[in-house]
């Protein structure tokens, strides 16, 4: 279980990933929370950044719209 300031760090770090990697992606807007829980099982599984975008964008492909 993350502290509080942990889960603002952990989303940080996965909005900064999503921006960067998926941009011009289209998924559903009731997605997003999906996407920030595949993030946090990554983080909370001792992902890198590089790791983490990996997950990410892994996860994105399953749900893209475009």
């Amino acid at each position: 279980m993350m502290t509080k300031r942990q889960q603002n760090a952990a989303d940080k770090r996965i909005n900064a990933l999503y921006c960067r990697l998926c941009s011009g992606v289209q998924i559903d807007i009731m997605d997003i929370g999906k996407v920030f829980k595949a993030g946090y099982a990554a983080i909370e599984g001792g992902a890198t950044d590089e790791a983490l975008g990996e997950a990410i964008v892994a996860f994105v492909q399953t749900i893209r719209k475009n």
